[in-house]
């Protein structure tokens, strides 16, 4: 159980006693009548309800405790829910009175209580800007722990601290990339050879593959991660860039059949598998050049979709099938020699004949781009020093400079986005301008054009930061932006966190959790990219859909493996994000639903309303699997409890709308479970059957009803302000890396104006973000 209580959630912080039934002496008169007629009689030493007593409340506001306690006694009477519903409601102009004299306060706190946080990179950026810095496809990500989350977001300087172990973690990774980006000798020679998988299944035909027109022939659909077509037989020889050509079609399909393409090195269970992507093609032949950077002794392999997962004998040919020819592969590749990082690194510079006198214009350069600012002469010093010291150690010239690199990746001032206070400034310098909002919408390091806007002190000026948010809106580094940000906010990192159970949702497969993941991503995108209104989020008439998801949406005359914006049939249950698949998997467990987890969903993504957790001494509610009473029922007896009702009357209604919709998102009338027979106890075999009808209809907190999702979207869509101002502080604290206070409201509220009086489109939103004062504030 979630508590949210209208009474009380403004207090649950309370902890410490006043010495009398009266209010703080340090309060205005209105806060302390207000508290005394309208709250005491219920939170008092003596009374406690709920265990909560508004005598323990503080008039001092400079502890973060009692700051945020005040914080949501405000907002709870700002929405309305405290006194609760049945008390004598407060007189208007009472209630403007007490929330006008705690909104001063609390704002002059919240500006006290801040702290400049110097925010790290997290994996993300860190590996996005090693690879731009240094132009090299090296995974560092994987040397360094996954980052902690705080408001919601993995990019917040609250929770990105360093410790002895990182700090390790960051001089291995260093280490890597420099090796990575320094090359020797001649250039690597290209070469190209070609493999036929057919040799490899030679022995399987005709009974399991086939052979046509020298093109092997895969009749079933595989889900692991090892398929027999493949060109294992002559793996590559080096690490580098490949192409892989060959020839495909389908096979005794009159539909187009979808292939997948993966490159593996095969190493166990340490194995690295690079997806290549999803491929559709029809009975004429279709030549395929694939690209990608693979590891040494890998090889190319190739899975259908969409097909029987087992045939007894295939020797007829009459299966439908994909047909796979001989693979040319062609590399390591190179567009120039040196590579592009070697020369950014250092230039012309010959290291064996290297002095130290070479290294200071080398290192003064790859400072400045390290640093996202021009280097100062100690700097240089410093670093030119510690190569000076290899140097007179006996180490080589390359040795001594590698050890200059590696200290400046290591550096504060590269680890961290480092943003000073000026006593004769409100605002971060220019060239921290740039790394703000390179970060925000590319999450990498600002490049020359930025830096160059930057050095000309430009760049805070409004026409001048307008045009650098539309250019990096339209660089196709912005999918960075596009997966972080949905990834936090719609949960989609968490995909692969559950398996729906195979024995009930059998048609799922990768290749419809990758069409999920493609449409929340595109819906974005699409968003973005047309500045569409974010009313679109809350219900759109379009959904953005390849063919293998319109199938599972029962959306028909749809082609394609790509997602596309695809109108959608008038009264579709579909439109916005929340009956999105991948939204609507990532908030189920892969066998069942539960009303409240997706309720809570909305709530806090959806409506901006923070849930706290259940208290430790309410056990959870769990489906019951057998059909013998639903879930409804379960929580209708749960809110007969009054502290349990106040927290389940927001959250539940919600969830019962989005029970229309399997741990797979697809619509359902009837909960399914699988029933193991009697008889067949000890296999585990068994059969589909139907646990009780769906039951959609539900009544907001707020007093409306819905029969289903449908009419849901619409209320929803009536309350545009309260998600317009959620997608607002989601964005801003993705921005800014920090989570908003109460002194961001203005500022807030002034973006969600500004975008509201221009269309609200997703675009203009973040235009807006980054023009506000705020996004230029320390």
């Amino acid at each position: 159980m979630f508590r949210f209580l209208p009474v009380i959630a403004c207090l649950l912080l309370l902890s410490q006693a006043l010495p009398t039934h009266a209010a703080p002496g340090d309060l205005p008169p209105e806060v302390k009548g207000f508290l005394k007629q309208h709250c005491l009689s219920c939170h008092a030493t003596d009374v406690k309800e709920a265990k909560v007593d508004l005598q323990a409340l503080s008039g001092e506001m400079s502890e973060r405790s009692q700051a945020a306690l005040w914080t949501r006694i405000y907002d709870q009477v700002n929405l309305g829910q405290m006194p609760p519903a049945g008390e004598t409601r407060p007189a208007e102009k009472d209630r403007k009175a007490f929330l006008k004299s705690i909104e001063s306060r609390l704002e002059i706190a919240d500006r006290k209580l801040r702290e400049v946080v110097q925010r790290r990179l997290n994996r993300e950026e860190y590996q996005n800007t090693i690879r731009d810095l240094l132009a090299i496809e090296i995974d560092v990500k994987q040397l360094l722990p996954e980052d902690q989350q705080a408001g919601g977001f993995d990019n917040n300087g609250e929770a990105l601290s360093i410790s002895a172990e990182l700090m390790g973690q960051y001089l291995k990774a260093a280490e890597a990339a420099i090796d990575a980006a320094i090359v020797h000798g001649p250039q690597p020679k290209t070469t190209t050879f070609t493999v036929d998988p057919a040799k490899e299944i030679k022995p399987l035909i005709p009974k399991q593959f086939g052979l046509v027109d020298g093109r092997s022939v895969l009749y079933t659909t595989d889900t692991g991660n090892y398929s027999k077509i493949a060109t294992r037989e002559k793996r590559v020889p080096v690490a580098g860039r490949y192409r892989f050509k060959f020839e495909a079609a389908s096979h005794f399909s009159k539909q187009p059949v979808v292939f997948n393409a993966r490159v593996s090195d095969f190493h166990g269970l340490a194995a690295t598998n690079i997806d290549l992507g999803y491929y559709e093609v029809g009975a004429e032949p279709k030549v395929f050049e694939l690209e990608a950077t693979v590891g040494a002794r890998s090889a190319i392999q190739f899975f259908a979709l969409d097909l029987p997962r087992w045939l007894k004998d295939t020797s007829s040919g009459e299966f439908a099938g994909v047909e796979i020819g001989p693979v040319e592969i062609t590399g390591p590749l190179f567009d120039t020699w040196p590579p592009k990082g070697h020369q950014q690194l250092l230039g012309d510079l010959d290291l064996a004949k290297g002095k130290l006198a070479d290294a200071e214009p080398v290192l003064r350069r790859f400072i400045a781009r390290a640093f996202r600012r021009p280097a100062t002469d100690a700097e240089v010093q410093g670093y030119l020093a510690l190569v000076q010291g290899r140097l007179e150690a006996g180490r080589s010239f390359e040795t001594g400079l590698k050890s200059g690199f590696v200290a400046i990746l290591c550096s504060p001032n590269f680890l961290y986005l480092r943003e000073d206070v000026r006593s004769d400034s409100q605002r971060i310098s220019d060239y921290e301008l740039a790394s703000r909002l390179s970060y925000f919408l590319v999450s990498t390091a600002p490049d020359a054009e930025l830096l160059a806007a930057a050095e000309r002190g430009t760049l805070h000026q409004p026409e001048v930061l307008r045009g650098q948010v539309e250019r990096l809106l339209d660089d196709p580094r912005h999918e960075r932006f596009i997966n972080d940000f949905t990834g936090q906010w719609l949960k989609l990192r968490q995909i692969e966190a559950t398996v729906p159970d195979p024995k009930v949702y059998t048609d799922f497969d990768d290749f419809l959790k990758w069409s999920m993941v493609e449409e929340s991503r595109g819906f974005f995108r699409t968003l973005l990219t047309e500045n569409l209104s974010i009313r679109n989020f809350l219900d759109s008439d379009f959904a953005l859909l390849n063919r293998r998801l319109a199938r599972h949406y029962g959306i028909e005359d749809v082609q394609g493996v790509q997602v596309h914006k695809v109108p959608l049939p008038k009264e579709s249950v579909r439109g916005g994000v929340l009956t999105q698949a991948a939204v609507l998997k990532v908030t189920a467990n892969g066998t069942n639903t539960s009303p409240v987890v997706r309720g809570v969903w909305v709530l806090e993504n959806i409506l901006g309303q923070a849930v706290p957790p259940p208290p430790p001494n309410i056990s959870a509610i769990e489906p019951d699997i057998r059909g013998a009473v639903t879930i409804r029922d379960q929580l209708s007896k749960h809110r007969d409890n009054e502290s349990c009702n106040t927290c389940h009357r927001h959250i539940d209604p919600p969830g019962f709308a989005l029970e229309s919709f399997d741990p797979t998102g697809k619509f359902r009338e009837q909960y399914l479970r699988y029933h193991v027979e009697p008889q067949n106890r000890d296999k585990g075999w068994g059969k589909i059957v139907t646990a009780g009808k769906v039951d959609p209809s539900g009544q907001l907190s707020t007093g409306e009803k819905f029969a289903d999702l449908r009419e849901l979207k619409r209320l929803l869509v009536q309350q545009e302000d309260r998600f317009a101002h959620c997608l607002t502080v989601k964005l801003m604290t993705f921005a800014l890396g920090r989570e908003m206070g109460f002194s961001d409201r203005k500022p807030i509220a002034e973006i969600q104006q500004q975008a509201a009086a221009q269309g609200n489109g997703l675009r203009t939103l973040i235009h807006t973000i980054v023009a506000s004062p705020a996004f230029s504030t320390p």
